[in-house]
């Protein structure tokens, strides 16, 4: 026999995963806490398993929760793309939201033209970007924020698919004009970009001192600003005439990946966002 699960328990199992709060999910679904809970723990008690650690007053989805709200969000995908093909008259147009995340130096650049051309051609279609630090993109995927996300590593999880897009290549640039050639600009205290340079040029990595400028275009600005050198992507800085490049043969090799949880029915977005990214990273970034 197979077992159903209550559409009310998905359902405050969903809200609940969207606010990890009992009361404000409660609130969202215009019922009582007590109610609310009940339900949650019902679903957890059919399912013999626990969906979310509560631990003083933080809510976290399990590793069974996640993996119950990527299926909520595979059928939330699915019946957007079927009731827009039944509502429709253009059965041929993609419906549905893109969910993207990636790190600064590629999302404006690379991903947002490469997805352009479906979001200019499909009026339905909706889109959300997420721009995050590297260490923070996979929980976008495993907390089902994003579906597909841009990063330079691949997790060890046969669930997720890992598809090659090309190489961002890294070389350091200073402001012709720099005084201060020993501070160094990054994004934040945990950004490994310069110490990585560095094991290329060892030499440099002496008596330095750090700058954190959050992102990407905040370091090309603060390289122009004079505030210090910086390991900058080749492609977003190729054109900037007040920039010099040091030492133009050494390059920090980026490798860059499109993860997704691999699923058996895709929608037709999600297909053709898969294969759009790729085409224009191959074609656009290096591959060896």
């Amino acid at each position: 026999m197979i077992m159903k699960i209550s559409s009310l328990y998905l359902q405050a199992f969903y809200q609940l995963s969207q606010d990890l709060n009992f009361t404000r999910a409660a609130s969202s679904l215009a019922i009582t806490q007590s109610a609310f809970s009940h339900r949650i723990l019902n679903l957890e008690s059919e399912l013999e398993t626990t969906l979310f650690v509560r631990d003083k007053g933080n809510i976290q989805l399990t590793q069974a929760g996640e993996k119950l709200l990527r299926y909520c969000e595979k059928a939330l995908r699915l019946e957007e793309e079927a009731l827009s093909s039944l509502t429709g008259s253009n059965n041929s147009e993609l419906a549905g939201t893109i969910r993207l995340g990636g790190f600064s130096s590629i999302i404006r650049s690379q991903a947002l033209p490469a997805i352009a051309p479906i979001l200019a051609n499909n009026p339905k279609t909706t889109v959300e970007v997420y721009e995050r630090e590297l260490s923070e993109l996979l929980g976008l995927l495993k907390t089902s924020k994003a579906d597909f996300i841009i990063s330079n590593q691949v997790p060890q999880n046969q669930a997720i698919q890992a598809d090659f897009l090309g190489f961002e290549i890294n070389v350091l640039v200073q402001s012709k004009k720099l005084r201060l050639k020993n501070h160094y600009l990054d994004h934040d205290a945990v950004d490994v970009t310069t110490s990585s340079y560095f094991q290329l040029r060892p030499e440099l990595n002496k008596n330095i001192t750090r700058r954190y400028l959050d992102d990407v275009y905040g370091l090309i600005e603060g390289v122009k600003l004079e505030l210090g050198r910086a390991v900058l992507p080749l492609h977003l800085i190729e054109a900037e005439s007040d920039l010099e490049i040091l030492y133009p043969k050494t390059k920090l090799k980026v490798p860059m990946y499109l993860l997704q949880y691999k699923s058996n029915f895709p929608t037709r977005l999600e297909k053709q966002v898969n294969q759009q990214i790729i085409k224009h990273f191959r074609q656009t970034m290096p591959q060896k």
